[in-house]
């Protein structure tokens, strides 16, 4: 008999957790569980999962192996062989639209000259940077807001022990949020624009504008976010961008009406008022967009990706990890890093 019988969130993050405990050939704790359910694709803090683990010691589906971690019991390798196959396919897109859906950020809040949006939303990254690289990564984070090569250079900085959206900053580290493209799509859906985001690539850049798209991964029917995957294979160039004017950068597209096509035009225009923009590329009706496949009836939005700043501090030795859209952020507690 299944003792998790109803298919609904917690059930499925309940069996991938029971997956990745399966996975490893010794006990696992917390922390370690948090990180691979990560590379996996589910957004799960280590709070959670101890409070997850608490659930299923109770379920006797696992059992603590003193201060190792955990391992599985005959009950819980039972519940995971009989229970609903959880398919991620798609994953991605669900959390990009629910994402958008929360955000709240408005481009006609606040005065230009002292912009303060307390209380509206951004969707942002998160990146834990070791203390020590922190001039580094400071100093190169700067130089790539002012190649215009991410959305803002409004960013979060918070210290050890502070709580970054579902991460607790460990020691010795700092939590650094970076406004990610996404807020642009939850801005254009919130003013009734259809937006589908489709792709993320790399994009070569020349003379220090944007070229062509090099590679490209599709987010719908991906259970990993693309954009993880490509800081993953440590391949880009934005420092190497930021400083010489070629390189190559972290970009995705979305798809929007034609018949919204001015009113897109009117909306991000505002948006830069606001400290929201950065080097973006529009194509023509249908066209593909420097590369990249646009649907009829539809035009291509090109953003530069909101990790590109903290992605060019790694590049050049800074011991960072990022984890891209991540969670919410009242854009006006973020300031401008310059």
């Amino acid at each position: 008999m299944k003792l998790l019988p109803k298919p609904h969130a917690s059930q499925r993050r309940l069996i991938e957790i029971l997956r990745v405990i399966n996975a490893s050939d010794k006990p696992i704790g917390a922390r370690a569980i948090s990180d691979e359910l990560s590379n996996r694709g589910y957004d799960v803090g280590e709070r959670a999962v101890r409070y997850n683990l608490k659930i299923m010691d109770e379920l006797g589906f696992t059992k603590k192996e003193g201060y190792s971690g955990r391992t599985l019991t005959s009950l819980g390798r039972r519940e995971l062989s009989d229970a609903l196959v959880d398919d991620r396919i798609g994953f991605v897109n669900t959390r990009i639209e629910e994402y958008m859906y929360r955000s709240s950020f408005d481009p006609d809040s606040g005065v230009k000259a002292d912009w303060k949006a307390d209380g509206k939303m951004v969707v942002v990254n998160e990146s834990l940077l070791h203390k020590r690289d922190y001039e580094l990564a400071l100093e190169t984070m700067i130089r790539v807001f002012d190649a215009g090569f991410a959305v803002s250079r409004r960013v979060l900085i918070q210290d050890e022990g502070e709580e970054m959206g579902t991460v607790s900053i460990p020691r010795g580290f700092l939590g650094i949020s970076t406004v990610c493209s996404i807020t642009v799509d939850g801005m254009l859906l919130s003013r009734g624009i259809p937006v589908n985001t489709t792709f993320a690539g790399f994009v070569e850049v020349k003379d220090g504008d944007l070229s062509e798209f090099t590679d490209l991964i599709a987010y719908a029917g991906s259970s990993l976010d693309p954009m993880r995957v490509f800081i993953s294979r440590k391949t880009s160039r934005v420092s190497e961008a930021a400083t010489t004017g070629s390189g190559s950068i972290l970009a995705n597209l979305r798809e929007i009406p034609v018949a919204a096509v001015d009113e897109v035009r009117d909306l991000l225009d505002r948006a830069k008022g606001a400290g929201i923009g950065g080097l973006m590329r529009m194509s023509g009706p249908g066209e593909p967009n420097m590369g990249c496949p646009v649907g009829a009836g539809k035009m291509g939005l090109a953003l530069c990706g909101g990790v590109n700043a903290v992605v060019a501090a790694e590049e050049l030795g800074a011991e960072i990890t990022t984890m891209p859209i991540s969670s919410l952020q009242d854009y006006g507690r973020m300031r401008e890093l310059r």
